[in-house]
C-alpha cells in the first residue's frame, strides 16, 4: 500500500467520523428503543456510506459521500421538525399508540397491526414483571415499539399517599470529591467550605482528599466516602 493511499484512508476515516458526530449531535441523542423506523434506517445508511467512504477505492471524490451523509441527516432533521410542529405529520411519521389490552380484554387486530403475536405480548409482559396477564388492566403498544403496562388497581403497589402520609421529597446526592479532586463548585452550591470538608475527612480517618476515590453528601449533610485502593479487588459474583 502506497503512502498516499494510507493518507487517503486515514483522512477519509477521520472525515467520515467527524461528519457522523456532527449529524448525531444535530439529530439528538436517542436510545435504540426510542428511534423511529426512519431514524433507524437513516442511521444505518449514514454508517454504510461512511464505511464505504473510508475503505473503498472506487470513491474518488470524498465530497460525494460527505454530501450524501449531510443530506440524509438533513432529511432526518426536517422530519423531526415536522413531527414537532404538526400532529398529523407526527402520527404519519412516528405512528400512534395501539391499545392491546383494555381492562382485561385483548385486541387481536391491534396485535396484528403492531406485528406482534400472543407469545410476543406474553414475553414482554413477563419481562415487565407480569407473569399473570389477567392482572393487567391496560397494555399499550407505543410508537417506539415498547409496550406500557398498567396493573389492575388491586394489584398496584401501595404508595405513601395510600397509607395516609406524605413522604418527604428526596434530593440528589452531591459529589464533593472525585478521583482525589475536590469539586469546589459543588461544595459552594451546598453552602459548605473547604474547612467543613476537611473536618468530615478527618472524622472518618482521612488526612487528604487524594486518599478519596469518591465522596458524596446527602440532603442531611451526611458524607459518605469511598477510599482509593492501591490494590483493586474485582468482585465477580457470577463467576
Amino acid at each position: 500500500m502506497e503512502l498516499n493511499e494510507i493518507f487517503r484512508t486515514a483522512a477519509a476515516t477521520v472525515g467520515s467520523a467527524l461528519v457522523m458526530f456532527i449529524i448525531t449531535k444535530l439529530i439528538g441523542n436517542k436510545q435504540i428503543s426510542q428511534l423511529t423506523l426512519f431514524d433507524y434506517i437513516t442511521g444505518i445508511t449514514i454508517g454504510s456510506i461512511a464505511a464505504e467512504m473510508s475503505v473503498s477505492d472506487e470513491v474518488k471524490d470524498l465530497w460525494q459521500p460527505v454530501i450524501a451523509m449531510i443530506l440524509y441527516g438533513a432529511i432526518g432533521l426536517i422530519l423531526t421538525w415536522l413531527t414537532m410542529k404538526s400532529l398529523r405529520c407526527r402520527k404519519f411519521i412516528s405512528g400512534t399508540p395501539l391499545l392491546l389490552i383494555d381492562r382485561g380484554k385483548l385486541y387481536p387486530e391491534n396485535l396484528k397491526t403492531a406485528k406482534l403475536d400472543i407469545d410476543d405480548l406474553l414475553t414482554r409482559a413477563r419481562t415487565a414483571g407480569y407473569f399473570d396477564i389477567t392482572k393487567i388492566d391496560y397494555a399499550i403498544f407505543e410508537s417506539t415499539g415498547a409496550i406500557s403496562f398498567m396493573p389492575m388497581a388491586k394489584e398496584a403497589p401501595l404508595t405513601p399517599i395510600d397509607l395516609g402520609y406524605e413522604k418527604e421529597a428526596d434530593k440528589l446526592v452531591v459529589n464533593l470529591i472525585m478521583d482525589g479532586i475536590v469539586m469546589e463548585e459543588n461544595l459552594r452550591r451546598c453552602g459548605k467550605e473547604i474547612k467543613w470538608l476537611s473536618k468530615q475527612l478527618r472524622d472518618q480517618g482521612y488526612s487528604s482528599p487524594t486518599q478519596v476515590f469518591l465522596a458524596v453528601v446527602d440532603k442531611d449533610d451526611n458524607v459518605t466516602i469511598y477510599p482509593q485502593s492501591e490494590k483493586q479487588d474485582r468482585k465477580e459474583p457470577f463467576d
